[in-house]
């Protein structure tokens, strides 16, 4: 090496050790002007991730909690601290295990109280047209079973070998339905049995 590409190799290693410094001298000086507002936001994210933590923490506790009251109410349907446990920790779970009851006891008070649940449209719609199944209603005026309700009194129709009455119910069930393949399905099978 000769002695001008020696120095054109410490120049360039000059240069870039002054840039490197000069870059810390700016983050410094970036850091001294908005020293302030860092520290906030440190603690702002330092505060937000031991919320979000507790708040964790605490859902897990009472779904744990809620869990082991329903896991009890499994075994011991008369458990009043366990029942009100539930109902606090988790209305939801609490809702379905008071369906899972009423259901189970067929008691159509319950299902039609619980019919009239704002909270639930899926709990609703499932606890009307277990009253209307109880009452060996024809018609259900479930929402989101209706088609549900249509298949099956299609399928008892076919049962029945009455044919174009079950054509007539199928007919009322929405293409876009799940329902619909199971529907063609039976159409197909016309009562036919082997």
């Amino acid at each position: 090496m000769s002695l001008k590409e020696n120095m054109n190799i410490i120049k360039e290693e000059i240069g870039a050790e002054e840039q490197f410094l000069e870059s810390i001298i700016k983050g410094e000086r970036f850091y001294k002007r908005y020293k302030r507002q860092i520290q906030v936001l440190v603690v702002v994210v330092i505060l937000a991730a031991i919320g979000y933590a507790g708040y964790s923490i605490s859902k897990d506790r009472n779904l744990k909690i809620s869990n082991e009251a329903y896991e009890t109410l499994n075994k011991s349907p008369n458990n009043k601290e366990a029942l009100a446990t539930l109902k606090d920790k988790n209305p939801s779970l609490y809702e379905v295990y008071l369906f899972e009851e009423a259901v189970k006891n067929n008691n159509i008070g319950k299902l039609e109280e619980l019919s009239k649940d704002k909270n639930s449209e899926l709990l609703s719609d499932l606890s009307l047209y277990q009253v209307e199944q109880l009452k060996n209603s024809k018609i259900v005026n479930s929402r989101l079973l209706n088609g549900f309700s249509l298949l099956e009194e299609g399928f008892d129709l076919l049962k029945d070998g009455k044919i174009t009455e079950a054509k007539l119910k199928f007919a009322q069930i929405d293409s876009n339905s799940p329902l619909f393949k199971i529907v063609k399905n039976l159409e197909h099978y016309q009562g036919k049995t082997k």
